[in-house]
């Protein structure tokens, strides 16, 4: 049963040399939870019985942690800002595409005639076998469409391969849903049974994306971010925390 919200405020507070915004949501949840996504917003959850005091007190007890997430978002934001505008793809030969970590130029060659077009992902190269080479839009499309099946095969295949740790916890195996977000590279729904995977994870290293769906199972067990599930993540990938590292290291979106 999903907690009961009953409201939800803006509130700041000093913690080192600067003063840090944060959004305090009141539910009906046993500990104080802290998040902190992507884009640096800090968000708070307690239930109602929590004194303000003591959620404050808890907030100065992860300051480390706060202050260095938000600084990093903010020295992301700063970098994004500093970069000039990406031109559109065009899929011509040598332009690069990035599939689990790994830059590959696009390569274009004439799809023989009575056969299918497709993309071929090579080692180095991904190639598109195409009636027209010139036609800009059409291979738009077809990379879509096979991007959106390789990365449905590759996360199902993790997932499969992660279940398998979680069976003796009685997980029965989620569904698995893949969209485009903003802030976060994942996100589970345990009463519901369903993770959710930033579709853009196909970018980054396999490692990375195994990380992803570790976290997100270990919150079929603890849907916190508790010593418990922290416990339970070093059990299952004791590297996690390099993973993660190597994750929120990444800032060049191709």
């Amino acid at each position: 049963m999903a907690a009961r919200v009953y409201g939800s405020e803006m509130r700041a507070i000093w913690l080192g040399d600067r003063t840090i915004q944060y959004e305090l949501t009141r539910k009906s949840v046993k500990n104080v939870n802290l998040r902190i996504d992507a884009a640096g917003n800090v968000k708070v959850s307690a239930s109602r019985r929590v004194p303000l005091d003591f959620i404050e007190g808890f907030l100065r007890q992860k300051q480390e942690l706060i202050v260095s997430a938000v600084g990093r978002a903010e020295e992301n934001r700063r970098r994004q800002q500093e970069q000039p505008p990406q031109a559109a793809r065009q899929y011509a030969d040598g332009e690069q595409l990035t599939i689990l970590g790994k830059r590959r130029a696009v390569r274009t060659a004439q799809a023989v005639q009575g056969k299918k077009e497709c993309i071929v992902l090579e080692e180095d190269a991904i190639c598109f076998h195409v009636k027209d080479p010139q036609n800009v839009r059409h291979k738009e499309l077809m990379y879509e469409r096979w991007l959106g099946s390789y990365q449905r095969d590759v996360y199902e295949e993790i997932c499969s391969q992660t279940y398998e740790q979680f069976r003796e916890y009685g997980v029965d195996h989620p569904v698995i849903r893949i969209r485009r977000m903003t802030s976060r590279w994942g996100s589970c729904q345990p009463y519901r049974g369903i993770v959710t995977l930033n579709s853009r994870l196909i970018e980054t290293p396999v490692c990375c994306i195994e990380y992803v769906v570790m976290h997100e199972f270990c919150h079929f067990i603890h849907p916190d971010h508790s010593r418990a599930f922290h416990a339970l993540m070093t059990g299952m990938m004791p590297d996690w925390k390099q993973r993660k590292q190597l994750l929120n290291s990444i800032s060049e979106w191709n």
